[in-house]
């Protein structure tokens, strides 16, 4: 019984272990609440809601089932949590503990219900469900502590960076800042189009209202925290040109976007089509969040030679095909070959291989140009694509490449400094690279080094004990224990021997 109480904490709920299946297990969970409190928005809009609430019942019924096995698996594995250790009746603390209690509120209500211990209204059982946002405080409240535990001693620009930005000392705190962000995004986007829906624009007008509203605070407060923390980016400039470059930046430009329609309308008057539009745009700030427009940036630069020639090329049979249809399709077809235009944009869909057929030639010749570019539409058309999809292998290549050189010159004197790790991390962070794969890499590393020849040899141990002591006295000296066990993850040593000190310390 011990060894699966052993198994299922370290598994499920140990966020400060090895395995990611405890930090994937919370993102789910985060997810899952969100999910159920649009699913609660949605079943007050009749069209949405009627004929489907089976589907909006099992999916009630399914979260209840998945949060009651959750909350009685930590509480079966509370003697396991470093924080209960060696204390008497470890299930019972844990039950009272504030966190045990949310996850208790949020089952409760539901299986009271069902099992008829207590007749709820539908409306209030309803409003009980939104205890389940409660959950939130679970993975917060532990990240904030984390984060001001990491940013001790920082500038509140500093810690403003790091909230904003993925930097050695932002830990869960940002992640979670960026799911409300793209929540908030995603959200309001589905707004703009629900409210082209008459049947429930009307009822639900106040609500988009209000959540238009609390999405430009938030957007809001985001740009300005970016333009507050801009210096940190760019270390190279003076706070004053940092700020001032700062909306000019690609990702500034689009977080403007975002925002500027809302304050906008209270300055000139813009039709609402237009605001809607711009409203739309908001999507577009997404790509804050995903590393491959980062990846297609570099591409593109580097492979731009290759673009503009692809599309030189393709410019070139639009036109010269444009030119010799219109004259010999004019005379036959006056009425659909009236201009040069019209043929360009018969030109372009045929070489699209889209082909809408609104507009096709019918002599000869005609038809043979459409047949010749038709084919070379089919090869101008893979063209780019190949490009594309050999240079993002090349260009992630090389940055594993250039991750390792990076290591490997960090690791030149068998050890890892502070400095030298929070370098490592950052592009760790940029490259999205697990901290297994990173572990991996280090000690190829070491092993290329020769700082480990044999793991297992006693001159290894030995040698690894040294620089294990002289990084605890560097960076485990003096510090509270949550954080000595955060630290030991950029130490560089072995995956058992971390284990073996995160046993230590607990």
């Amino acid at each position: 019984m011990k060894k699966i109480q052993q198994w299922v904490y370290r598994t499920l709920f140990d966020v400060h272990g090895t395995g990611s299946l405890p930090q994937t297990l919370e993102k789910f969970i985060n997810w899952l609440i969100v999910a159920n409190l649009l699913a609660l928005m949605l079943e007050h809009i009749p069209t949405v809601h009627q004929g489907r609430e089976e589907i909006f019942h099992d999916f009630d019924v399914a979260s209840v089932i998945f949060f009651t096995v959750e909350y009685f698996l930590r509480l079966f594995a509370a003697p396991e949590n470093p924080a209960l250790a060696g204390k008497r009746f470890p299930r019972f603390r844990h039950a009272r503990s504030p966190f045990a209690i949310i996850d208790l509120l949020v089952i409760a209500p539901f299986w009271l219900h069902y099992t008829g211990l207590v007749e709820l209204d539908l409306r209030a059982l309803r409003g009980l469900r939104l205890l389940r946002l409660l959950k939130f405080l679970r993975d917060v409240v532990p990240a904030i502590q984390e984060f001001r535990i990491a940013n001790r001693g920082k500038t509140w620009r500093q810690k403003a960076n790091a909230l904003m930005n993925e930097t050695p000392t932002s830990g869960r705190l940002q992640g979670q800042i960026d799911m409300v962000l793209i929540f908030f995004i995603i959200l309001s986007v589905i707004c703009v189009f629900l409210e082209t829906v008459p049947e429930i624009a009307q009822p639900l007008h106040e609500e988009f209202h209000w959540i238009d509203l609390i999405s430009i605070a938030i957007f809001s407060a985001e740009y300005l925290l970016r333009l507050y923390a801009a210096p940190e980016q760019a270390k190279d400039k003076t706070p004053l040109m940092a700020r001032l470059t700062f909306p000019f930046k690609p990702n500034s430009m689009v977080d403007l976007v975002a925002i500027l329609p809302f304050y906008l309308q209270f300055m000139i008057s813009l039709d609402l089509r237009f605001i809607r539009i711009l409203r739309v745009l908001r999507v577009t700030k997404l790509t804050r969040y995903n590393t491959a427009m980062k990846t297609f940036g570099l591409v593109f630069e580097r492979e731009k030679r290759a673009f503009a020639a692809a599309l030189f090329i393709t410019f070139l049979l639009i036109i010269l095909s444009a030119a010799v249809v219109y004259e010999v399709e004019h005379p036959a077809q006056p009425e659909k070959f009236d201009t040069m235009f019209r043929s360009v944009y018969w030109a372009t869909v045929t070489l699209a291989s889209v082909g809408y057929g609104d507009i096709s030639p019918i002599t000869p010749i005609g038809q043979f140009f459409t047949i010749v570019l038709a084919i070379l539409g089919i090869a101008i058309v893979a063209v780019p694509a190949g490009i594309i999809g050999s240079a993002f292998t090349d260009q992630l290549r090389q940055d594993r490449e250039d991750m390792e050189r990076q290591i490997d010159d960090a690791l030149a004197d068998g050890i890892l400094t502070e400095a030298e790790t929070e370098v490592l991390n950052e592009e760790r962070l940029r490259l999205h690279m697990t901290e297994e794969q990173f572990d991996v890499l280090k000690q190829r590393a070491l092993e290329k080094r020769g700082a480990i020849a044999d793991p297992n040899s006693r001159e290894a141990l030995v040698r690894n004990t040294a620089m294990m002591i002289e990084e605890l006295e560097k960076k485990l000296g003096g510090v509270p224990l949550e954080e000595a066990l955060d630290r030991i993850r950029g130490m560089a040593i072995t995956e058992k021997q971390k284990a073996a000190l995160r046993s230590l310390l607990n």
